[in-house]
Protein backbone atom coordinates (compact mmCIF):
# COMPACT_ATOMS: atom_id res chain seq x y z
CA UNK A 1 0.00 0.00 0.00
CA UNK A 2 1.18 3.50 -0.90
CA UNK A 3 -0.32 6.33 1.12
CA UNK A 4 0.27 9.87 -0.10
CA UNK A 5 0.31 12.61 2.53
CA UNK A 6 -0.85 15.82 0.85
CA UNK A 7 -0.04 18.83 3.01
CA UNK A 8 -0.17 21.29 0.10
CA UNK A 9 -2.86 19.91 -2.23
CA UNK A 10 -4.48 22.01 -4.92
CA UNK A 11 -7.21 22.16 -7.48
CA UNK A 12 -5.23 21.86 -10.71
CA UNK A 13 -6.88 23.57 -13.68
CA UNK A 14 -5.48 23.19 -17.20
CA UNK A 15 -6.58 25.48 -20.04
CA UNK A 16 -5.82 24.50 -23.63
CA UNK A 17 -5.98 27.60 -25.84
CA UNK A 18 -5.03 28.41 -29.44
CA UNK A 19 -2.44 30.96 -28.33
CA UNK A 20 -1.46 33.20 -25.43
CA UNK A 21 -1.18 36.97 -25.79
CA UNK A 22 -0.57 39.23 -22.81
CA UNK A 23 -3.42 41.66 -22.24
CA UNK A 24 -5.92 39.73 -24.40
CA UNK A 25 -9.03 37.68 -23.60
CA UNK A 26 -8.51 33.93 -24.00
CA UNK A 27 -11.23 31.32 -24.46
CA UNK A 28 -9.99 27.78 -23.80
CA UNK A 29 -11.19 25.07 -26.15
CA UNK A 30 -10.48 22.45 -23.45
CA UNK A 31 -10.61 22.73 -19.65
CA UNK A 32 -9.33 20.01 -17.30
CA UNK A 33 -9.77 19.95 -13.52
CA UNK A 34 -7.92 17.47 -11.31
CA UNK A 35 -7.14 16.89 -7.67
CA UNK A 36 -3.59 18.14 -7.66
CA UNK A 37 -0.47 19.02 -5.81
CA UNK A 38 2.42 16.58 -6.09
CA UNK A 39 1.22 14.10 -3.48
CA UNK A 40 -2.23 13.67 -5.05
CA UNK A 41 -0.65 13.39 -8.49
CA UNK A 42 1.51 10.55 -7.15
CA UNK A 43 -1.61 8.87 -5.74
CA UNK A 44 -3.48 9.09 -9.03
CA UNK A 45 -0.49 7.86 -11.06
CA UNK A 46 -0.03 4.99 -8.62
CA UNK A 47 -3.63 3.91 -9.20
CA UNK A 48 -3.22 4.14 -12.99
CA UNK A 49 -0.18 1.85 -12.71
CA UNK A 50 -2.11 -0.73 -10.69
CA UNK A 51 -0.74 0.10 -7.26
CA UNK A 52 -2.84 0.33 -4.11
CA UNK A 53 -3.07 4.07 -3.53
CA UNK A 54 -4.53 5.91 -0.57
CA UNK A 55 -4.44 9.61 0.23
CA UNK A 56 -4.49 11.74 3.36
CA UNK A 57 -4.99 15.42 2.57
CA UNK A 58 -5.31 18.72 4.41
CA UNK A 59 -8.25 20.36 2.62
CA UNK A 60 -10.44 23.37 3.26
CA UNK A 61 -13.36 25.35 1.89
CA UNK A 62 -15.38 24.76 -1.25
CA UNK A 63 -12.28 24.22 -3.35
CA UNK A 64 -11.17 21.54 -0.90
CA UNK A 65 -14.55 19.83 -1.27
CA UNK A 66 -14.14 19.79 -5.04
CA UNK A 67 -10.60 18.38 -4.75
CA UNK A 68 -11.94 15.59 -2.51
CA UNK A 69 -14.75 14.82 -4.96
CA UNK A 70 -12.37 14.69 -7.92
CA UNK A 71 -9.94 12.39 -6.12
CA UNK A 72 -12.63 10.02 -4.92
CA UNK A 73 -14.10 9.93 -8.45
CA UNK A 74 -10.78 8.47 -9.58
CA UNK A 75 -11.25 5.60 -7.11
CA UNK A 76 -8.61 6.62 -4.58
CA UNK A 77 -9.65 6.32 -0.90
CA UNK A 78 -9.24 9.67 0.84
CA UNK A 79 -9.02 10.68 4.48
CA UNK A 80 -9.33 14.46 4.75
CA UNK A 81 -8.50 16.91 7.51
CA UNK A 82 -10.23 20.30 7.54
CA UNK A 83 -7.75 23.17 7.48
CA UNK A 84 -10.14 26.00 8.21
CA UNK A 85 -9.02 27.88 5.09
CA UNK A 86 -9.49 27.58 1.35
CA UNK A 87 -7.48 25.05 -0.64
CA UNK A 88 -5.34 26.70 -3.30
CA UNK A 89 -5.83 26.59 -7.07
CA UNK A 90 -3.01 26.12 -9.59
CA UNK A 91 -3.43 27.01 -13.24
CA UNK A 92 -1.60 25.67 -16.31
CA UNK A 93 -2.09 27.16 -19.77
CA UNK A 94 -1.01 25.21 -22.86
CA UNK A 95 -1.10 27.08 -26.14
CA UNK A 96 -1.53 25.14 -29.37
CA UNK A 97 1.05 27.31 -31.12
CA UNK A 98 3.79 27.08 -28.48
CA UNK A 99 5.79 24.30 -26.84
CA UNK A 100 6.15 25.75 -23.36
CA UNK A 101 3.54 25.96 -20.61
CA UNK A 102 2.44 29.03 -18.67
CA UNK A 103 1.79 28.23 -15.02
CA UNK A 104 0.36 30.04 -12.00
CA UNK A 105 0.78 28.35 -8.60
CA UNK A 106 -0.92 29.81 -5.55
CA UNK A 107 1.14 29.41 -2.37
CA UNK A 108 0.00 26.85 0.18
CA UNK A 109 -1.50 28.28 3.36
CA UNK A 110 0.13 27.63 6.77
CA UNK A 111 -1.00 24.55 8.69
CA UNK A 112 -1.75 24.63 12.39
CA UNK A 113 -0.17 22.01 14.68
CA UNK A 114 -3.53 20.35 15.21
CA UNK A 115 -4.03 19.89 11.47
CA UNK A 116 -0.56 18.35 11.09
CA UNK A 117 -1.15 15.99 14.02
CA UNK A 118 -4.55 14.97 12.69
CA UNK A 119 -3.27 14.35 9.16
CA UNK A 120 -0.34 12.17 10.25
CA UNK A 121 -2.66 10.39 12.68
CA UNK A 122 -4.83 9.27 9.76
CA UNK A 123 -1.96 7.45 8.05
CA UNK A 124 -2.64 3.70 8.09
CA UNK A 125 -0.04 1.44 9.69
CA UNK A 126 2.41 -0.28 7.37
CA UNK A 127 3.05 0.50 3.74
CA UNK A 128 4.92 3.40 2.25
CA UNK A 129 4.18 7.00 3.21
CA UNK A 130 4.81 9.44 0.37
CA UNK A 131 5.56 13.04 1.30
CA UNK A 132 5.78 14.96 -1.95
CA UNK A 133 5.67 18.59 -2.95
CA UNK A 134 6.35 21.81 -1.13
CA UNK A 135 5.85 21.79 2.62
CA UNK A 136 3.59 24.68 3.70
CA UNK A 137 4.50 26.89 6.65
CA UNK A 138 4.22 24.63 9.70
CA UNK A 139 6.17 23.37 12.70
CA UNK A 140 8.83 21.36 10.87
CA UNK A 141 10.17 19.79 14.07
CA UNK A 142 6.69 18.49 14.84
CA UNK A 143 6.28 17.03 11.35
CA UNK A 144 9.64 15.26 11.51
CA UNK A 145 8.88 13.83 14.95
CA UNK A 146 5.49 12.54 13.82
CA UNK A 147 6.89 10.87 10.67
CA UNK A 148 9.94 9.28 12.28
CA UNK A 149 9.72 5.48 12.31
CA UNK A 150 7.44 5.21 9.26
CA UNK A 151 8.40 3.83 5.86
CA UNK A 152 8.88 7.30 4.50
CA UNK A 153 9.67 8.25 0.89
CA UNK A 154 10.14 11.90 0.02
CA UNK A 155 10.19 14.27 -2.93
CA UNK A 156 10.44 17.78 -1.54
CA UNK A 157 13.01 20.55 -1.22
CA UNK A 158 14.53 23.21 1.00
CA UNK A 159 14.68 23.06 4.78
CA UNK A 160 12.08 20.30 4.95
CA UNK A 161 14.16 18.05 2.69
CA UNK A 162 17.27 18.47 4.83
CA UNK A 163 15.39 17.91 8.10
CA UNK A 164 13.61 14.80 6.86
CA UNK A 165 16.79 13.25 5.48
CA UNK A 166 18.81 13.92 8.61
CA UNK A 167 16.19 13.04 11.22
CA UNK A 168 13.40 10.90 9.76
CA UNK A 169 15.44 8.16 7.98
CA UNK A 170 13.52 8.04 4.69
CA UNK A 171 13.76 4.81 2.69
CA UNK A 172 13.81 6.66 -0.62
CA UNK A 173 14.79 10.21 -1.52
CA UNK A 174 13.85 11.49 -4.97
CA UNK A 175 15.12 14.93 -5.99
CA UNK A 176 16.16 16.76 -9.11
CA UNK A 177 19.69 17.90 -9.93
CA UNK A 178 19.16 21.42 -8.55
CA UNK A 179 17.73 20.16 -5.26
CA UNK A 180 20.50 17.59 -4.85
CA UNK A 181 23.25 20.14 -5.46
CA UNK A 182 21.75 22.58 -2.97
CA UNK A 183 21.42 19.88 -0.33
CA UNK A 184 24.99 18.57 -0.54
CA UNK A 185 26.57 21.96 -1.17
CA UNK A 186 27.97 21.16 -4.61
CA UNK A 187 27.89 23.11 -7.88
CA UNK A 188 24.80 22.32 -9.89
CA UNK A 189 26.91 21.18 -12.85
CA UNK A 190 28.65 18.49 -10.80
CA UNK A 191 28.39 15.02 -12.33
CA UNK A 192 25.13 13.34 -11.42
CA UNK A 193 27.11 10.40 -10.00
CA UNK A 194 28.79 12.68 -7.45
CA UNK A 195 25.52 14.28 -6.40
CA UNK A 196 23.75 10.94 -6.01
CA UNK A 197 26.63 9.35 -4.08
CA UNK A 198 26.89 12.31 -1.70
CA UNK A 199 23.17 12.25 -1.06
CA UNK A 200 23.22 8.47 -0.56
CA UNK A 201 25.99 8.85 2.02
CA UNK A 202 23.99 11.49 3.87
CA UNK A 203 20.61 9.75 3.78
CA UNK A 204 21.59 6.09 4.01
CA UNK A 205 18.62 5.14 1.82
CA UNK A 206 17.92 4.69 -1.86
CA UNK A 207 18.48 7.93 -3.75
CA UNK A 208 17.13 8.93 -7.15
CA UNK A 209 18.30 12.12 -8.86
CA UNK A 210 16.45 13.26 -11.97
CA UNK A 211 17.98 15.48 -14.63
CA UNK A 212 15.16 16.41 -17.00
CA UNK A 213 15.56 15.15 -20.53
CA UNK A 214 19.01 13.76 -19.63
CA UNK A 215 17.35 11.02 -17.59
CA UNK A 216 17.86 9.86 -14.03
CA UNK A 217 20.36 8.11 -11.80
CA UNK A 218 19.51 5.89 -8.84
CA UNK A 219 21.86 4.52 -6.21
CA UNK A 220 21.30 1.84 -3.59
CA UNK A 221 23.43 -0.76 -1.81
CA UNK A 222 23.99 -2.58 -5.13
CA UNK A 223 25.38 0.40 -7.01
CA UNK A 224 24.26 3.01 -9.51
CA UNK A 225 21.60 2.57 -12.16
CA UNK A 226 20.60 4.88 -15.04
CA UNK A 227 17.44 5.39 -17.04
CA UNK A 228 16.67 7.62 -20.01
CA UNK A 229 13.29 9.13 -20.86
CA UNK A 230 11.25 8.38 -23.95
CA UNK A 231 13.04 9.89 -26.98
CA UNK A 232 9.61 11.04 -28.19
CA UNK A 233 9.12 14.16 -26.08
CA UNK A 234 5.65 15.02 -24.86
CA UNK A 235 4.67 18.66 -24.40
CA UNK A 236 2.74 18.41 -21.12
CA UNK A 237 5.43 18.18 -18.46
CA UNK A 238 3.27 19.05 -15.45
CA UNK A 239 3.05 15.97 -13.24
CA UNK A 240 5.76 14.02 -15.06
CA UNK A 241 8.06 14.00 -12.01
CA UNK A 242 5.18 12.79 -9.86
CA UNK A 243 4.30 10.07 -12.36
CA UNK A 244 7.98 9.08 -12.46
CA UNK A 245 7.95 8.78 -8.66
CA UNK A 246 4.78 6.68 -8.73
CA UNK A 247 6.30 4.32 -11.28
CA UNK A 248 9.40 3.90 -9.14
CA UNK A 249 7.36 3.14 -6.00
CA UNK A 250 4.92 0.79 -7.72
CA UNK A 251 7.80 -1.15 -9.21
CA UNK A 252 9.69 -1.45 -5.93
CA UNK A 253 6.57 -2.37 -3.94
CA UNK A 254 5.76 -5.22 -6.30
CA UNK A 255 9.30 -6.58 -5.89
CA UNK A 256 11.11 -5.23 -8.96
CA UNK A 257 14.84 -4.66 -8.69
CA UNK A 258 15.80 -0.99 -8.72
CA UNK A 259 16.92 -0.94 -12.40
CA UNK A 260 13.53 -2.33 -13.50
CA UNK A 261 11.61 0.03 -11.22
CA UNK A 262 13.64 2.90 -12.63
CA UNK A 263 12.65 1.85 -16.16
CA UNK A 264 8.97 1.84 -15.17
CA UNK A 265 9.49 5.25 -13.59
CA UNK A 266 11.01 6.66 -16.77
CA UNK A 267 8.18 5.26 -18.89
CA UNK A 268 5.54 6.62 -16.51
CA UNK A 269 7.02 10.09 -16.44
CA UNK A 270 7.30 10.13 -20.21
CA UNK A 271 3.75 8.80 -20.64
CA UNK A 272 2.43 11.61 -18.48
CA UNK A 273 3.92 14.20 -20.82
CA UNK A 274 1.99 12.80 -23.79
CA UNK A 275 -1.41 14.07 -22.59
CA UNK A 276 -2.61 17.27 -20.90
CA UNK A 277 -3.37 17.10 -17.18
CA UNK A 278 -1.19 15.61 -14.47
CA UNK A 279 -1.20 11.84 -13.91
CA UNK A 280 -4.07 11.13 -16.29
CA UNK A 281 -2.09 8.95 -18.70
CA UNK A 282 -3.04 5.33 -19.45
CA UNK A 283 -1.23 2.01 -19.30
CA UNK A 284 -1.18 2.10 -23.11
CA UNK A 285 0.83 5.33 -22.94
CA UNK A 286 3.24 3.68 -20.51
CA UNK A 287 3.67 0.62 -22.74
CA UNK A 288 4.38 2.81 -25.77
CA UNK A 289 6.97 4.87 -23.91
CA UNK A 290 8.59 1.80 -22.39
CA UNK A 291 8.99 0.19 -25.81
CA UNK A 292 10.71 3.29 -27.14
CA UNK A 293 12.93 3.60 -24.06
CA UNK A 294 14.17 0.03 -24.52
CA UNK A 295 15.40 1.03 -27.95
CA UNK A 296 16.92 4.32 -26.90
Amino acid sequence: MITCLALSPALDVTYLVPSVEVGRIHRPHTVLRNAGGKALNVARATAVLGGEAHAVAALGGRVGMLVADLLEASGIPLAAVETGGETRTCLTIAADDAEGLTEFYEPAAPLADGVVRAAVGLLPPGGLVVLAGSIPPLDLDLLVDLLRGRRLVIDTHGAALAALIDRADPEIVKVNRTEAAALVGSPEDDPLEHLAAALRERSGGTVVVTDGTAGSLAVDERGMHRAVPDPVRGRYAVGSGDSFFAGLLVGLERGDALPDALLLAAASGSANAQVPGAAVFTLEHVAESRARIRGA
